[in-house]
């Protein structure tokens, strides 16, 4: 899938030059004809491009597998099936970490050494830096920060402790965000950056979003510092997303190669990914008006949705996933004789695959208000209104009717008592849902808090012992730098994950 990523806007296209990549500060034969340099406009076009990109690949797969939103179902030994019963071996990531850190963070860090009196640009990449490190940290844990791009000095960079390098990467939001505002800048992105056109509003509601998302992950290791830091950023009155308009997400087109990169996986791979049984029976049991575009139901118009069941080969008649991820219908899908919407040309071509890749959403931020509101503030009266304001901003983003949702959450929102932990597994589920393809959420918020609940695959399939807690380091990068030492398996825990 790497390989797909030569997506959106032609006249923008992605721009990988020599500067780019951390693979060519050793290249002696250089060609005297090729550029050496490029426009910071069209580095930031590829460092977002490639966000939005990396947002519904690998790191997408690999989460939603091991939080059984999907269910890998193919025969024994394919990817999808290996990945689902925890098999993430150190070569399957080399891909995953080569995007983010020899392309993404690459091109980051080449905007901020030729942004001088740019801040709206190094604003932008100091905050894109904080997004694209707090993921890797929250899949690999301790990395590679301080030393980090500084070929051809340091070759094989330490590696930093995961903590110091998120309060080290809360503080670069913060610099990003004061960069953003700038009363005067020489360049200011504007259609080059593809996620907000320039918009550094929303840029700036996006950075204070994105740090109530990293103080929330230190509630079960640091409650005390979680509370002070949210507390002292929502009085702050800094703004924050205030709508499903300031979503930071990357929009995806009906043409070739330059659509959703869930649909073209789907298309390529067909009969990789199912909806896993346990969240299409979560949605059953609350009748939950989403699974009409999160899924296609079986028989297919029957109205009626099932779930793959984990390693079921013979799962190919359940549903699949549907316009939410993959785009509105061009046409009618048209189901088999047993009812089932098989993934063939003429059905995966009726998808227009412009499906936005979503990253950090208004709902997953009322949601995290709620819980803020439920551990540090007035309780569950006071968590309530996000709580709601959060399923509301869902199931719009699902073309669920008002009527509708007035029904769910008069029978699902609401917070009831003095039980925090039941409240939490309230707020934490319906995020959960909400997050439907978002890569890596659904999984943080199930190590930081047990919730939901999951059932791990059965033992006698399963490559680890219990659902994992981070995934191996890169093969590559253990067998170039001795800095990186395996990990005996992926039970190894990210520093906020302090749950037994």
């Amino acid at each position: 899938m790497k390989k797909l990523k030569n997506i959106i806007l032609g006249t923008a296209a992605i721009v990988l030059l020599t500067v780019t990549s951390c693979e060519k500060y050793l290249d002696i034969n250089t060609n005297p004809n090729a550029p050496t340099s490029a426009p910071i406009p069209q580095v930031l076009t590829n460092v977002t491009v490639n966000v939005g990109f990396t947002g519904g690949s690998d790191m997408h797969r690999y989460s939603s597998l091991i939080i059984q939103q999907f269910a890998g179902q193919n025969a024994p030994g394919t990817q999808s099936r290996e990945f689902a019963r925890y098999q993430i071996q150190p070569t399957d990531v080399n891909n995953l970490y080569s995007s983010l850190f020899a392309t993404q963070l690459q091109d980051i860090e080449y905007i901020l050494k030729n942004s001088a009196g740019s801040p709206h640009y190094s604003g932008i990449a100091k905050i894109l830096k904080a997004h694209i490190y707090s993921q890797a940290v929250d899949m690999w844990g301790d990395l590679p920060y301080t030393e980090a791009f500084k070929a051809p000095e340091i070759n094989q960079p330490k590696l930093d402790k995961a903590e110091d390098i998120y309060k080290a990467i809360i503080a670069l939001i913060t610099e990003g965000t004061s960069e953003v505002k700038a009363t005067t800048s020489a360049l200011s992105p504007s259609g080059n950056e593809t996620i907000f056109k320039g918009d550094r509003v929303k840029w700036e509601k996006f950075a204070n979003t994105l740090k109530l998302r990293l103080f929330l992950r230190f509630s079960a290791k640091d409650a005390a510092f979680a509370k002070a830091q949210m507390d002292a950023l929502i009085a702050s009155n800094a703004p924050f997303m205030t709508s499903l308009a300031d979503n930071f997400q990357m929009d995806f087109v009906d043409a070739t190669a330059s659509q959703n990169p869930i649909h073209q996986f789907e298309n390529t791979r067909s009969d990789q990914f199912f909806p896993n049984k346990f969240f299409v029976d979560l949605l059953n049991s609350k009748s939950d008006p989403r699974r009409a575009t999160y899924f296609t139901d079986f028989p297919f118009g029957s109205g009626t949705y099932k779930g793959a069941t984990p390693m079921d080969a013979q799962s190919f008649a359940f549903s699949r996933m549907h316009t939410f991820l993959r785009g509105e219908l061009k046409r009618p899908l048209v189901p088999d004789a047993q009812g089932r919407v098989p993934a063939n040309p003429n059905n995966n071509t009726a998808y227009t695959g412009a499906a936005p890749i979503r990253m950090l959403t208004f709902a997953e931020y009322n949601f995290i208000r709620a819980e803020h509101a439920l551990r540090y503030g007035a309780g569950a009266a006071a968590a309530t209104p996000f709580f709601q304001a959060g399923i509301r901003a869902s199931m719009t983003m699902a073309g669920v009717s008002a009527a509708n949702q007035d029904t769910y959450v008069l029978a699902n929102g609401l917070l009831n008592g003095a039980n925090l932990d039941a409240n939490v597994a309230r707020i934490i589920t319906e995020k959960y849902i909400a997050n439907y393809g978002v890569a890596l959420e659904p999984w943080n918020d199930w190590r930081r808090t047990g919730y939901p609940v999951l059932v791990p695959v059965d033992a006698s399939i399963a490559a680890e012992t219990a659902i994992p807690r981070s995934l191996f380091y890169p093969e590559s990068e253990v067998a170039s730098n001795p800095n990186f030492k395996q990990k005996a398996n992926k039970l190894e825990k990210i520093f906020w994950d302090t749950r037994p």
